[in-house]
């Protein structure tokens, strides 16, 4: 049975009572302790984006329509309106052109908005429909639309690109959820990197840098352009967390507790500009758990 109220709406209705408020239910009602507001501000404040809702990655969200002054303030929030929103210009990778169209994102804790899609701190916000340059934060009109992050029963995956562009160390990481199941792992060769001397991969995270793959030659044998390695096609290049294809083909350590970064890094030893290489790291993070039962 229904024990506590959400906003303006009580625990218990009459079937087929109409709730909507206007708009068609595109206003919805809510008091201020019920509304997260982020870091930016002290209070629920009028114009600014707000979250609502407990259930992880599938929050509410808009715009609030008035500035609380108690917590028991009732707040209106418009959850599909265009609003000016100020909007910063990066994405998972850092810095990111916003262009019109563009699908936005909110982080749960801060309420900043920007195009980071990390489901574990990010929710879609709406559609950008103004323009900002690299790494700069402006106020554009966002069309807001409430669109939960379904990750029920859905592989995730999650890219990093290496463009050569003369020696050095090139690092590259992706961040995982808690909880979260690698699937594979996979590099792909784009181009061959010329390096005059050498280029060299390792994919891993912080307990085991090269855990998943080590030592591949990125210049020529090990992986040569258009072809790719993955946990089930090592190439001979398996980390200690990866047996061989010919082995027991075990994966270690592709589920952990807490979060984690995976981290690809390319050791770049003379000049050179021809190389182009892929990570795809593939998971799963459903929020749908089942536990078994004992007869």
């Amino acid at each position: 049975m229904p024990t506590q109220d959400f906003g303006v709406y009580p625990a218990e209705g009459t079937l087929g009572d109409e709730v909507s408020s206007t708009y068609e239910g595109r206003h919805i009602t809510l008091k201020a302790s019920e509304i997260n507001h982020g870091n930016i501000l002290a209070v629920v404040t009028k114009g600014y984006p707000v979250i609502f809702g407990t259930v992880a990655g599938n929050h509410g969200v808009g715009i609030a329509l008035k500035t609380e002054v108690a917590g028991t303030d009732l707040i209106a929030i418009d959850t599909e309106g265009i609003w000016n929103v100020s909007v910063v210009a990066s994405n998972d990778g850092g810095n990111s052109l916003v262009t019109g169209g563009d699908p936005l994102y909110i982080n749960t804790t801060t309420a900043v908005v920007s195009k980071i899609t990390d489901i574990a701190t990010q929710i879609p916000f709406g559609y950008a429909l103004g323009q900002i340059a690299a790494g700069a934060t402006a106020v554009i009109a966002v069309k807001v639309h409430f669109d939960p992050v379904n990750q029920n029963d859905a592989l995730l995956s999650k890219e990093i690109t290496f463009e050569e562009d003369g020696a050095g160390v090139y690092t590259g990481s992706v961040n995982l959820p808690a909880g979260a199941t690698i699937v594979n792992v996979i590099v792909h060769a784009v181009a061959l990197w010329d390096a005059v001397t050498s280029a060299t991969l390792i994919v891993g995270d912080a307990a085991d840098p090269n855990g998943f793959f080590d030592a591949v030659d990125l210049k020529a044998t090990d992986l040569l352009a258009g072809e790719s390695i993955d946990f089930a096609h090592t190439g001979g290049e398996e980390g200690a967390d990866v047996d061989a294809p010919a082995a027991a083909v075990a994966v270690r350590r592709r589920y952990l507790v807490g979060a984690r970064v995976v981290t690809g890094e390319v050791t770049s030893v003379g000049a050179g500009t021809a190389g182009r290489t892929r990570i795809t790291v593939i998971y799963s993070a459903p929020t749908v758990i089942v536990e078994a039962t004992k007869a």
